[in-house]
């Protein structure tokens, strides 16, 4: 093989290297952290466990649509309380602003602590991605029947 030929063989192989290089750093969306931080307003920073907070002017219905649109989530729920959409790294809840306020409010948890926030909505309705939702149904002369 010439000296030619390996040169553009070369060359050829980093192009490659290089165009898969870009596709990784360009290609990817992110996340559904990182998406909500872009398109909404934060009022409220995540810290000692606690959510971080976004608002929006659009009703909670259009603010999950939007989200679950760019982020399928593994699971949702509509409540009257609001819409709850569970990640592998997050819950999402999107309720109504306070009262005497238009639009929502977009809480971020991470798995364990948006368990435990949201449990009156999504408790026994969802598990965690680390295991299944609840299964023990009690216990008793009487229990699962």
């Amino acid at each position: 093989m010439s000296p030619k030929v390996k040169l553009f063989a070369a060359l050829g192989a980093a192009g490659v290297g290089l165009l898969a290089l870009f596709g990784v750093l360009f290609g990817t969306k992110g996340s559904v952290r990182s998406y909500i931080a872009g398109k909404y307003q934060r009022i409220e920073a995540e810290s000692k466990g606690r959510s971080a907070v976004y608002t929006s002017t659009q009703t909670p219905v259009a603010v999950a649509k939007s989200i679950s649109n760019r982020w399928k989530p593994a699971e949702r729920i509509n409540d009257p309380g609001g819409t709850f959409l569970r990640y592998r790294s997050a819950i999402v809840a999107v309720t109504a602003a306070a009262a005497g306020q238009s639009g929502s409010r977009i809480y971020v948890d991470d798995q364990g602590s948006g368990y435990n926030r949201w449990y009156p909505y999504i408790g026994g309705r969802w598990g965690t991605f680390s295991g299944p939702g609840e299964t023990f149904r009690g216990g008793g002369p009487a229990a699962g029947k």
